[in-house]
Order: C-alpha cells, then sequence, then structure tokens
C-alpha cells in the first residue's frame, strides 16, 4: 500500500463519503504516441465519475470539446479559449462574461498528461478530488476554516488545489448537466501534499462533532416537539 492510497480509508470514514476519492497527476515529459481507445467526452469534468473505478491517461485532446476547461486545465491559451464556439455560446447565454473569464483560475503551465484514478490505487497523486454532501462539507469547514468556495466554472477548484489552496465548487450548470452530479453533493479539490495534516484535523473536527452533537441530542429532549 502506497502512502497516498493510505489516505482513501480515512477521509472516506471521516467525511462518509459515498464515493471513493479520485487522485489526479499531471504529466509533464513528451508522451509517445501509441493506440488509445479513450472515448470522447464533453469535458473533463466528465472523467471524474469515471476514475472512480479505473485509472484513465488523458492528453490534450481528450479535454479539447471545452474549451474553458481546456483553459482551466492548462492546457491552451486564454485567447484560444474564447475563440472557441462554446465559449461563445456561454458568453451569449449571460451564463459568464469576458470579464469573469479573466479571473477563472489555470494551472500554471501545460500538462503533457492528465491522469484521473482512484486515491486507492495513485503513487504520486497532486490533487484530490471528494465528493461532498451537505454534512460532509460541514465537517470539512470545521476542520479547514479557510476552505474557498470557488465560482463557476467548476473545474477551476483543480488549479486552485493545484497551487496549495482547497477548494470546494456547489458545481456549475455546465458540469452538473454534462455528468450528472446529484442535486446533494459537491466537488473540493485538495493539494495531495496537504492531505496527512488535513486529515489529523479531521479526526479532532469529527470527535468534537460528535461530543457536540450528543450534548445537542441529549438537550433536545428537555423541549417539545413543535407539529
Amino acid at each position: 500500500m502506497t502512502s497516498a492510497s493510505a489516505w482513501a480509508a480515512p477521509l472516506i470514514e471521516l467525511l462518509g463519503l459515498a464515493h471513493p476519492p479520485v487522485a489526479i497527476a499531471f504529466g509533464t515529459q513528451p508522451v509517445i504516441s501509441s493506440d488509445r481507445s479513450l472515448p470522447a467526452q464533453p469535458a473533463g469534468c466528465c472523467f471524474w465519475e469515471p476514475a472512480q473505478r479505473q485509472s484513465l491517461d488523458t492528453r490534450a485532446a481528450d479535454h479539447a470539446n471545452c474549451s474553458i476547461g481546456s483553459y482551466t486545465h492548462g492546457l491552451i491559451d486564454m485567447a484560444t479559449a474564447a475563440s472557441g464556439a462554446d465559449t461563445a455560446a456561454l458568453i451569449s447565454s449571460g451564463w459568464i462574461t469576458p470579464a469573469d473569464f479573466d479571473l477563472v483560475a489555470r494551472l500554471p503551465f501545460r500538462p503533457t498528461s492528465i491522469r484521473y484514478e482512484p486515491l486507492t490505487v495513485a503513487t504520486s497523486p497532486e490533487v484530490v478530488l471528494v465528493r461532498l454532501s451537505p454534512s460532509s462539507l460541514m465537517t470539512f469547514q470545521g476542520t479547514c476554516p479557510d476552505l474557498r468556495l470557488a465560482t463557476r466554472p467548476q473545474c477551476q477548484i483543480i488549479p486552485l488545489a493545484y497551487s496549495g489552496q482547497i477548494a470546494v465548487s456547489p458545481g456549475c450548470a455546465i458540469s452538473r448537466a454534462r455528468t450528472g452530479l446529484p442535486a446533494g453533493e459537491m466537488t473540493c479539490a485538495l493539494p495531495a501534499a496537504g492531505l496527512p495534516a488535513v486529515i489529523d484535523r479531521l479526526r479532532q473536527a469529527v470527535a468534537a462533532d460528535q461530543a457536540a452533537a450528543g450534548y445537542a441530542a441529549t438537550d433536545r429532549q428537555r423541549f417539545a416537539t413543535l407539529d
């Protein structure tokens, strides 16, 4: 078991996760071309859910159907992203403005490949994704008060986490439509290097929550129930 894979179990237990964490790693070395059978997807966020079960090695072309996602992942520059027909459709709908686009986070380099895989099999993750419920977000926010609530697009939580910021997104209309993310779930991205410290703080936060909830449940019995 790698040190990275050992992080998965405590994250699942402490946060009560319904889905396994996903690890992301960025390649920077030239990729040797080979036959590949990865089906085309509407956007990079569509790799997140399948990566709970399997390892997926992607390249720029696998992200190319979403200009904004390609931009956040450092795969294309601003001018190229802004000129995309899909970007034009989003701007014309009022979903995002050119001014908003200027503020979107992106990776500071261009990866040659991006690997998505279950955290349990990862060896060198750089970013870890977890799907949170409102209850697990409550726990996480108590653990990490500097947790950043990211605006749309959802995928900018990946470059934010790469830069060292724990970021959670309530999702964005595009990503939810493309991935089928349930209304009661949201995605959080964590810098992999900081996970051991986060897990230690989670243990303390969960113990405190349980003690507080136990007190509140007992105290609630003193009061009449409103119909």
